[in-house]
């Protein structure tokens, strides 16, 4: 397989770009071209009723290879990959896990690239860069998005070089400096991108960066609520015209926030008050409705909707706080409350029945805490078939992601302050 930038005299140069959304449950991939960008199918590794999404667990078979799992195959005993990373538990091992499961995901996605459209990309000088998304606020003085930029190095490095991938493999790179590969010979060392074209951005801005440029984007302010399998992050950003001849947008972003209390916090609770073994819940299959689960279980509906009751309080204070500290501190103005704030929801945790009620709640009640619902529609730009209906909010953040660093820099917190304008061409 052959990952390289082509080393062939005449050959034209192509940037592009990796949109890496690694999530705790699925991983998403996004290859921007300037013009273009493709959603990464997994194939066979995907889930059945959506090839883009690639069950985030990693198999090490009896000879200490590893590969990807196929979704029919994974299961609540599969080692999580991406908790010890959020929640700053991880050791040395959880390194290695992560950093080979990574190498296998640049593999198959650069891969297929290659293969699909080999015409376009396969006689050019390809120049490769990686976005990957995290979910914080900000990645100011982030200790986390350090340590994840030298997960995503090694990754890299050990996913250009031949041969398969293992965990002893992983180690022999995983705390090298740049300068180790200077005496690799030419042809591996011209495939390893340097550490600089590694960006780490907090998940909001680069979901509001995709939402600029989808021509999708409404002027008036807004509100984002990402639910995925370990945390939920909620922010609010104002849309103008900057420049209407120019096509430009500007974005002020307001609040956000980032909480653990997504799904796999959810299941745990229900779990636990309702008194039923923990051993059950895998956040690799589709999570029953209230009436599909009671059944299950031999619990009445009423039970469920009880025993999720703090949970459903947690999050509509961390949307209630967002909105009011917005209000407060950064857009008084009645007339973006007077309506509802607009409001997209995504991520597979969005879905769950729990947080489809909070919304419908949020949709009936009173400014300022009133919402509109509003859909994220695939982009005319992104090349993607046989993407289930309705689906599209799944990819968003890799979408965002896809895009030149410095269009999404500009909309994080750490180059824009609270409050601060950021223009921003659509």
């Amino acid at each position: 397989m052959n990952h390289s930038l082509i080393e062939k005299k005449g050959a034209s140069k192509k940037r592009l770009i990796i949109g890496l959304d690694f999530g705790a449950a699925f991983t998403k991939v996004v290859i921007g071209d300037q013009r273009v960008k493709y959603a990464v199918p997994f194939a066979a590794f995907a889930c059945p009723d959506n090839q883009y999404l690639l069950p985030s667990i990693l198999n090490i078979d009896d000879n200490k290879h590893c590969h990807l799992t196929p979704a029919d195959k994974a299961n609540n005993t599969a080692e999580n990959l991406k908790i010890p990373l959020l929640d700053n538990s991880y050791i040395e091992e959880d390194m290695l896990r992560l950093s080979a499961y990574l190498a296998l995901v640049f593999r198959a996605s650069i891969g297929w690239l290659l293969a699909r459209y080999k015409k376009r990309y396969g006689y050019s000088e390809l120049c490769w860069s990686v976005n990957a998304g995290l979910p914080i606020d900000s990645v100011s003085d982030s200790e986390l998005s350090g340590v994840y930029k030298d997960v995503l190095y090694t990754a890299w490095v050990i996913s250009v070089l031949p041969g398969p991938i293992t965990l002893n493999r992983v180690a022999q790179y995983l705390h090298a400096g740049e300068h180790a590969f200077d005496a690799f010979p030419a042809l591996y060392r011209s495939k390893i991108i340097r550490k600089n074209s590694i960006n780490i951005f907090a998940g909001c801005s680069a979901q509001i960066c995709g939402y600029l440029h989808s021509g999708n984007c409404s002027n008036d302010l807004h509100m984002l609520i990402d639910v995925g399998a370990s945390t939920i992050n909620v922010a609010t950003f104002m849309v103008e015209d900057a420049d209407e001849a120019m096509h430009e947008k500007k974005c002020t972003l307001y609040a956000c926030a980032v909480e653990p209390v997504a799904v796999n916090y959810l299941l745990k609770k229900r779990y636990e008050n309702l008194q039923l073994p923990g051993d059950e819940i895998n956040l690799f299959e589709n999570i029953p409705d209230n009436a599909t689960f009671s059944q299950a279980h031999e619990l009445t509906e009423k039970d469920i909707k009880f025993a999720d009751t703090l949970y459903s309080g947690e999050v509509v204070r961390l949307i209630n706080k967002i909105m009011d500290e917005t209000k407060k501190q950064y857009c008084p103005d009645p007339a973006c409350w007077e309506n509802g704030v607009q409001t997209f929801s995504y991520s597979g945790g969005a879905r769950l029945e729990i947080l489809q009620n909070i919304i419908h709640r949020l949709e009936n009640k009173l400014p300022p805490h009133k919402i509109i619902s509003i859909k994220l529609n695939a982009p005319d730009d992104l090349m993607l078939e046989n993407l289930p209906e309705d689906s599209y909010d799944r990819l968003s953040l890799a979408y965002g992601l896809s895009f030149e660093a410095d269009k999404i820099a500009s909309l994080n917190g750490e180059t824009l302050p609270r409050g601060a304008e950021n223009v921003v061409t659509g």
